[in-house]
Formats: structure tokens, sequence, C-alpha cells
């Protein structure tokens, strides 16, 4: 991919438009004249993401600052096809023409700070290992289906926790029963009209308790349908994908695809009907079942009236009774539900654990794509650059969100997050928190059992899908060969700096790269034995786009194209676009770069003298 074309509408750059062409393309110009300014511009509008969180930002508001109400246009070329991106700074997002490739963008701030940040080290890494949007979205699924199926499994134990409550009631119940059981043999004994009353009492009686179980499950089931129906609500509401071709017209796969997506949006609506025709047949069910028990406790309500009558205070022991033997057997039919929810259980656990293997192959696999990328660079920039990939190093966000959870707990979590999030893996955390290891996490944060109860008593309490899925991110480090030692990149000096992040920049060779003021910091030679190097070795169909004050990188990297800006102090423009050997370009490098022509044959005429000698 490369750029054709900027264009810029409105702000400091107001009516710039500057063509490049594949190959070295350098922006020069004096300071002031907006060289920094029409890179941030490129960035924004084609949404590159910064390397670090805080040189992103101040990318963006630079890029914002000299566009103000105004638009940036990028015209790119990516296999074969022309793509347009254009973007005002009240986009959220680029509007382009068709999909393209993210260039490779380093502010000047960037080069000199990006490896000395954990994350702007991996981020370096990880601009060589391709396309991960694949890797990316099997993670999101992954992590999703986790967190999913976890607080599936934490409503069913709060269920599961409400119906062992419940259960413990019944040996309350058969101790009344025993206790009442004396006056209803004493009413059986009775007259014939109690006892046949009596014996018509339990009939009913049986037919209630059965008929209230009923009603329990379909109202529980009827409440399931009403959760699960609002799940398909939300995904009924996301609009299926859609996108504008920009290829060819007989190559054009999305019309077949759209309609494809059109005709799954339709299924979800049809399932979103069914759930619903299922959910006011259960509702309907449920007050079936209600009216029935309404009616069956009517006809006991009149029976104990009349056995009443026969006998003062039969009608009393047979209500009790009843009521007893019903609560019984709705107590008795949750012990069925809860070996189904237990059931349940296991098989949610059985697919998280693999929803959780499947997240730590993906992890592994980027983790492996990583030290392949390592491993190229430094055969090519090895000995004098090393580089270094350990597995899930950083524990700062997993130990931030561990000590969150410990927030208020009692127990010093300033201490305790750091020590568990380095002996004891996400996953493994959740695991233990499920299970009660109190073993487990007494011996790896070295605090006492009591502690450690506590410390599974707060960890229950929280979202333990989130906590297991956090990523622990891999740690990337650079190093120089200073004498005879590895020096690591924190100790080095910002030119020593520059010396290990320039050359990693440029082995991006089949992308197109975008770099402000690579000089900055580093001296002639670096730049004629390293830098140039660097570039003259890339294909030459890819493209480079440096902005620069140093003439030796466009003179000694052969420039395909020369772009001077120039400004009045309140706007910058484009002076000359030309080919490096044109004498517009040769005019502007040695006004503008060498200090006019005629410092610049001083200065040839000293270095023929100190040949000469």
């Amino acid at each position: 991919m490369h750029i054709d074309r900027v264009q810029i509408e409105e702000g400091f750059l107001d009516g710039l438009d500057v063509h490049f062409v594949p190959g070295l393309n350098v922006v020069i110009g004096a300071r002031g004249t907006g060289k920094t300014s029409l890179i941030e511009l490129v960035r924004f509008c084609l949404d590159v993401r910064g390397f670090a969180a805080e040189t992103a930002k101040r990318s963006q508001d630079h890029a914002l600052s000299v566009l103000g109400t105004g638009q940036v246009t990028v015209t790119l070329t990516e296999n074969g096809r022309q793509v347009i991106v254009t973007r005002t700074a009240t986009d959220k997002t680029p509007r382009s023409t068709g999909p393209f490739t993210s260039p490779i963008v380093f502010s000047q701030t960037e080069i000199e700070t990006v490896g000395l940040q954990p994350n702007g080290r991996l981020g370096l890494i990880d601009s060589f290992l391709g396309d991960m949007r694949r890797n990316e979205a099997e993670e999101g699924e992954a992590v999703s289906e986790v967190r999913s199926l976890t607080k599936e499994v934490d409503a069913i134990r709060r269920e599961l926790d409400d119906y062992e409550r419940h259960l413990a009631e019944i040996p309350s119940i058969d101790q009344q029963l025993d206790q009442l059981m004396p006056a209803e043999q004493l009413l059986a004994k009775s007259s014939t009209d109690v006892a046949a009353k009596k014996q018509s009492l339990d009939v009913l009686s049986k037919s209630i308790a059965s008929t209230a179980v009923a009603l329990t499950s379909t109202e529980r089931f009827s409440q399931a349908v009403t959760r699960w129906r609002a799940t398909i609500v939300a995904a009924a509401q996301v609009t299926p994908p859609g996108e504008v071709w920009s290829g060819q017209a007989d190559d054009n796969p999305l019309p077949a695809l759209q309609e494809r997506a059109a005709k799954a949006a339709a299924y979800i609506q049809q399932a979103l009907a069914e759930i619903n025709a299922i959910d006011a047949e259960s509702r309907s069910a449920a007050a079936r079942f209600n009216k029935h028990k309404v009616d069956l406790e009517d006809q006991a309500r009149q029976l104990r009236k009349e056995i009443e009558t026969l006998q003062e205070g039969a009608g009393t022991t047979a209500r009790q009774g009843q009521q007893l033997r019903e609560r019984k057997a709705q107590l008795e039919s949750l012990r069925t539900v809860a070996q189904e929810r237990n059931h349940r259980i296991n098989l949610l656990l059985n697919q998280r654990n693999a929803a959780l293997d499947r997240l730590e192959t993906v992890r592994e696999a980027r983790f492996n794509a990583r030290v392949a990328a390592a491993d190229k660079l430094n055969h090519v920039l090895g000995p004098k650059i090393q580089i270094v990939v350990t597995r899930a190093g950083q524990y700062d966000a997993y130990a931030s969100a561990i000590a969150e959870v410990l927030r208020g707990s009692g127990l010093r979590y300033g201490e305790l997050a750091p020590t568990l999030a380095k002996s004891v893996s996400p996953r493994e955390l959740m695991e233990a928190a499920d299970a009660g290891d109190v073993a487990l996490i007494s011996e790896a944060a070295g605090i006492t059992k009591d502690r450690a109860v506590r410390t599974i008593s707060q960890l229950k309490d929280s979202d333990l899908g989130a906590l297991a899925t956090i990523n622990v991110e891999d740690v990337v480090s650079f190093q120089l060969l200073d004498g005879t030692d590895y020096k690591d990149i924190s100790q080095l000096s910002t030119g020593q700096r520059c010396t290990v992040i320039l050359p990693l920049v440029l082995r991006h060779t089949e992308r197109l790269l975008i770099v402000d003021q690579p000089e900055d910091h580093i001296d002639n030679a670096f730049i004629a034995d390293t830098l140039i190097r660097a570039i003259m070795a890339r294909d030459p169909s890819g493209q480079i786009l440096f902005s620069t004050h140093n003439a030796n990188i466009p003179v000694l990297g052969n420039a395909d194209r020369v772009v001077q800006l120039g400004s009045d102090g309140r706007r910058g423009f484009a002076l000359v676009t030309a080919d490096l050997n044109s004498p517009a370009a040769v005019h502007a490098i040695t006004s503008v770069m060498e200090g006019g022509i005629e410092a610049f044959g001083r200065r040839a005429s000293f270095y023929g003298r100190r040949k000469a000698k």
C-alpha cells in the first residue's frame, strides 16, 4: 500500500494538496512550516494508533489543533485498487471507500520514548506480526464465553444455595407432621361422615400439592424464558454489517454476503417471535395452574368447614396437615431441580474449561509469534541489538484488578494483590475461589489460613469471569551491546535509544512507513551507516514518508520525491513537489538543508582540502 495524495481543507495547512510516489518520500522545510502537522494529520485521517497512550493523545491533539473545523483526505493505492479515506475533527472514525492496511507511523517523540514503556515495546514487536485480527477475534470470543459461562454458573450456585436453605426445612416439617399424626389418626377413627370427608380431603390435598409443584416449576421456567428473551432482544437490535464495495464490479462478493446477513437477521427475529410465544404460553400455563390450585383450595376449605361442623377442632387439624404436606411436596420437588442444576453446573464448568483452554492457546500462539518476530530481528540486527520476549510478565493490571476486588475487605490488599498476581495465574485464582482452596491461597500469598479464607470470600463476591480472563501481557526487552555487555534500553541515553529503535522501525519492509524527523538525537555517521542502508535495502515498490532536517536522508537515500513546505506565519503550503534530481528539489535541499549554495560550496571545498592532506 502507498499514499498517492494528501489534501487538507481549512486549518493551518488549508489548501495543501501534495502527491507522493512509491519509494522514499521526504518532506523538508524550515521549522514551523507544518512538517510534523502533515504527518500527524495523515496519522489522524488513517486512524493509526500510537504505540503508547500518552504519545497517542499528544498526536491526536496536535492533529485536531491544526485541522480545526476542516477535513483531511488521503488517497491510497493498495493491491491495484484506489481507496479514498477522509476524516473531520468531529468524525469518531475515518470514512473510506474500502478497507485498507494501516501504515506504521512514528512521531519524533515516539522514536525517543517508545522503548521506555512496556506497552510501547510490545506494540513495536506486534507491528511485525502481520494481520492479527483473527487472533484478536478468537481471544475476544473466548473471553466473552468464559465471562458469560461464569455468570451463569454463579447464578445457578446462588439458586442452589437458596434451594439448600429451603430443603433444610424438611426435617422440621416431618417433625410437625409426626406431632400432628395422633390428632389425624383420632380424626380418622371418629364418625363415618368425618372419616369420609377426611379421606376426600386427603385426596384433595394431594392434588393441591401436585398442582403447587407444577405451578412453581412453570413459574421458574417462565422467569428463565424472560431472562433469555432479554438476551435475544439485545442481539436483535444489532444492525447487520454493511460495507461499500470499491473493487472490480464483477468480483464483488458483498451482495450475496449481505443477503445472507439479512436472512440471519430475519432468523433472529423469527427466533424472538417464537420465544415471545413460549413466554406467553408459559405465563398462560402458570395462570391455569394457579386458577386450578385456587379452585382446589376452595374445595378443601369447604370440606374443612364441614368437618369442623361435625367435630370441633377437626377442620384445623385437617388444614394444618394439608398445608404441611403441600409445603413438603414443593420442597421435595426441589431435590430433583437441584440435581438438574448441579448437572447443569458441571456441563457449564466443562464448557468454561474448554473456553479457557482456547484462550490460553490463542495467547500462547501470540507469544510464539512474538518470539519468532524477535528471533528474525535478532538475526538481522544482532549482535548489536538484542530483543528478548518473556511470557506473561506484566503483572500490574492483574494486581490492580485483585486489589480492587479486595478493597474494603480489611485485608492489606496493597501488599497481598501483587504477591497473588505474581504467584497465581488468573485462571488458577478463579478455580481456587470456586473450590474454596484455602491451602493454595495461603501458600501462594504467604498468609495465614484465616486471611486466606477472607480472601476467598471476597473473591467469590466479585466478577470472577472478568478476573480470570485478564490478559497478563508478555514482556519485551530491548538491549544494546555496549562494549562487551548488553545494556537495557532504560539505561541508555536518548541518542542510544534512537539507535536501537530506528533500525527496528526500518525493518518494516512490507508496510507503508511514516516517520517524523528520525534523525534527531543521532549523528551523521549512524545516518549514513545504518539509516540509509536500511532505506536502500527496502523493496522499491514499498513506500517511506519521512519529514527531516537532515540533507543526508534525501540525498544519500536517493529520494524518489521531495516535498518542500513553506509558511507565511499564518498558513503552511507546498513550495516544491518534485523528483530528487530536479532543479527545484536541488535548490530546496541546498537552500533549506545545506544553508544555501555558498555554504554548501565552502563545505565541499573544506572536505576536498582535508581529503588532499
